[in-house]
């Protein structure tokens, strides 16, 4: 650790050295361009979500998009804290970031299985993360981030069925420049970070950027035993990137980056149903406001990430325009948790120990993407390409249990590999100087493998017995499934004038298939099936001319069928991936911005959703439901249960107001309150009513100055002002007998603190 912590201090040290003494010529260059580039914006919000540079007023999408400016206002340094912007927009947060998923309009995966993609795809500078724990990582030295909602299969792959994230980083800046920013919040968390940018020679600009981010916990481990803080965590990490551009036609862009984490998020228990299990974990009294645990055993999780990228941008002509990115990453993981969440070295009737729950995921992905990007043809434009990605992963797990009879142990080795090879094209066609007609399709091929390895005599203490049930049976086997697909997009856009346009359009969308790559896997498991969506979207982009205003609008139903979701039956401590038959979400979206004066600036955003299993007539029952509510024979009709984590509504907002202090003043002050509520949300698929929470609503204040020429700002911050407690994940388990946990956020109570920047 110390090694990688010198290595990334060389390489910003020789990075300023080098922005130092290129400063110079490559700012005369680059100047006239970049005041250019300037006045074709304006004030407007560019967006790359059909790959093309528009604006957020023009594309035929339903997007919100952030700034890397008002994810700073917000207090928003992570990809998670997104859902404070965008209110279609959920995160659930499972026991590792491998667990964690985004869902979008309601749909998202949530499952333990490596060998399933996610739903909402997590891209970054034009590169996807193959797996959403990739994903969930620090916000810094961000131009902006788009939040792309419905499929996006055409331009985007497979696994953006539900939707993606979309985040885009600075390129160099043409003079020398940087800036930093720290923060310190109550309980001792505090981050650090830090940009320099500018050139480095003719023609070429270097930007490198690092964090450091420390904080004990907030979940208080009354056990005596290991840390006495949980729910804590230390990341460190930094990008490099370099742009080169000797001329109009040619730019080649290099990114690398790293990052390396540790964390010990740990749930807490919401309710217990035995007396000898509540005695077991004392004196933690389960509640849903509980931030205790009495645990024994490590809970911190492990993450190393890297990643290299090259960009080349090319033009072939005066139409066309050559992009090549070709990417390679890798991530490696490890999880830990302590099962039982008690502190006893030895069982007791009616509670069993589980103090050794160890998973590992090193994975390797490699992309490459050709497309060619044309102007106006003539009536028409065009972008066609071809895609080929290749995901590589090797899992591992040890599990411990100790029993009155005796302890238990086993360990499981397992690995998939995916590829994925697709050619893409979409077009614009102008039927008239206000009709538009675009589309497009992706064909696509891709063959999923996995092996599964399993010896139950492999047992980590010597004299241990094996696993019980699947677990401890002997496994040595592989499998091969395949699937060809063809997604597409079209519809229509209507200019009307200078207030904006409107549009209407339909999308398929497409996950591939995938294997229960679990602990307890067997050879009679089948794949499951791809999940496919047919969406239908009606949407609206307005503006008032004097920019004072701005309302997008979409109507939206979609349409899913075979949704990949997991479900753990009643009495089995494994989880089972399923395809739970067909669902749909529809809904209305409404973002909005209004800026009555120069100095206020107010942001809504509204999602009211309907997202429903429409049919799952063989669905597992939850723990304890009974023939009265719907269980026969361990299984139950779905049809009209919540999909999980999707409320009927949800709404954000933000008001700033700048306070000015007179021209003498070197800065001026400024107010800001931003929040959200949503409805009640359950987290089970099996509509279990323990995973139940009820709606709830957040308040944030923040205060500070800034100086009026932008250079350094210090704030003052509450978050959660009105100490609303609330969860962000709820599971309910048949555990030495019967136990519901839920996962924390350090925004499940009120806590404040200050951040201040500067910039040169």
């Amino acid at each position: 650790m110390n090694f990688r912590k010198t290595e990334l201090a060389c390489g910003i040290a020789a990075g300023v050295m080098a922005l130092a003494l290129g400063a110079p010529a490559f700012a005369q260059d680059m100047a006239a361009e970049a005041g250019a580039d300037d006045t074709v914006t304006g004030n407007a919000i560019i967006v790359t979500a059909n790959m093309r540079e528009e604006t957020l007023q023009e594309v035929p999408i339903a997007v919100s998009v952030v700034s890397g400016e008002q994810l700073q206002a917000a207090g928003v340094s992570a990809v998670e804290g997104l859902v404070q912007v965008s209110p279609s927009l959920t995160f659930t947060q499972g026991d590792n970031p491998g667990d964690s998923s985004l869902n979008i309009r309601g749909i998202g995966t949530t499952v333990f299985s490596v060998a399933t993609e996610p739903a909402v795809s997590i891209v970054v500078d034009d590169v996807v993360m193959a797996r959403a724990g990739q994903g969930f990582q620090d916000l810094i030295d961000v131009q902006r981030v788009e939040v792309l909602r419905g499929p996006q299969s055409t331009l985007f792959g497979k696994n953006a069925s539900a939707g993606l994230v979309s985040v885009t980083t600075s390129d160099p800046t043409s003079y020398l420049s940087g800036k930093v920013d720290g923060s310190f919040a109550q309980g001792g968390e505090w981050q650090a970070r830090g940009i320099i940018s500018g050139p480095v020679a003719k023609d070429a600009g270097l930007s490198v950027s690092g964090y450091y981010k420390d904080y004990d916990g907030f979940i208080d481990n009354v056990s005596g035993i290991g840390d006495d803080k949980l729910g804590g965590y230390r990341n460190y990490g930094g990008r490099a990137k370099f742009v080169y551009e000797p001329h109009n036609d040619l730019k080649i862009t290099l990114i690398g980056d790293y990052r390396n984490g540790t964390n010990d998020a740990s749930p807490t228990l919401r309710a217990v149903d035995g007396q000898a299990y509540a005695d077991a974990i004392a004196p933690v009294v389960a509640s849903p406001d509980n931030r205790d645990v009495n645990l024994n055993a490590d809970t911190t999780n492990d993450s190393e990430q890297w990643g290299v990228s090259g960009r080349i941008q090319a033009r072939l002509n005066d139409d066309l325009q050559l992009v090549s990115i070709t990417a390679v990453r890798g991530w490696d993981f490890t999880a830990r948790s302590d099962v039982d969440y008690t502190s006893l070295s030895e069982p007791v009737p009616g509670v069993n120990l589980w103090d050794v729950n160890t998973g590992t995921t090193n994975l390797k992905q490699y992309s490459q993407e050709l497309r060619v990007v044309s102007g106006d043809l003539g009536g028409f434009d065009v972008l066609f390409g071809g895609y080929a990605f290749l995901l590589d992963l090797d899992t591992g797990f040890q599990r411990r249990q100790i029993f009155p009879a005796g302890p238990r142990s086993g360990q499981f080795t397992g690995s998939t590999k995916n590829t994925n090879l697709a050619v893409f094209a979409s077009t614009n066609i102008y039927l008239t100087d206000t009709l538009e007609m675009f589309g497009g399709l992706r064909l696509l091929h891709e063959t999923l493998d996995w092996d599964v390895y399993r010896d139950p005599a492999d047992v980590l203490v010597a004299g241990d017995s094996a696993l019980g049930g699947a677990a401890g049976v002997a496994a040595d086997f592989d499998g091969k499934t395949s699937d060809t697909a063809l997604v597409g997009k079209i519809g229509l856009r209507y200019q009307l004038g200078s207030l904006g346009n409107a549009y209407a359009s339909y999308s398929r969308g497409y996950k591939g298939k995938g294997f229960n790559l679990i602990f307890a896997a067997q050879p009679n498991y089948e794949p499951v099936d791809a999940e496919q969506s047919d969406a239908f979207e009606v949407g609206a982009k307005l503006q008032s001319l004097d920019g004072v205003w701005s309302l997008n609008a979409a109507v939206f139903y979609t349409k899913y069928k075979n949704f990949q979701s997991q479900a753990q039956l009643p009495g089995d401590v494994a989880f089972y991936l399923l395809n739970a038959g067909s669902t749909s979400t529809k809904g209305i979206e409404l973002e909005g911005t209004i800026r009555p004066t120069s100095l206020t600036t107010v942001n809504l955003g509204m999602t009211l959703l309907d997202a429903r299993i429409d049919s799952f007539p063989l669905g597992p029952c939850y723990r304890g439901q009974t023939a009265a509510e719907g269980c026969v024979d361990g299984v139950q009709d779905l049809a009209g249960g919540d999909l999980p984590n999707a409320p009927d509504f949800r709404l954000t907002g933000s008001l700033r107001q700048t306070v000015p202090f007179g021209d003498s003043a070197p800065v001026d002050g400024f107010v800001m309150v931003d929040g959200s509520y949503q409805t009640k949300v359950s987290y089970q698929i099996d509509q279990n009513p323990r995973a139940a929470q009820g709606g709830f609503g957040l308040v944030n204040l923040s205060a500070g100055v800034e100086s009026k020429d932008d250079s350094y700002s210090v704030t003052v911050f509450v978050r959660n002002l009105f100490d609303q407690n609330n969860v962000s994940n709820i599971f309910d388990s048949g555990f030495n007998g019967g136990r519901t946990y839920q996962q924390v956020l350090r925004d499940g109570a009120r806590y404040w603190g200050v951040r201040a920047s500067y910039s040169f």
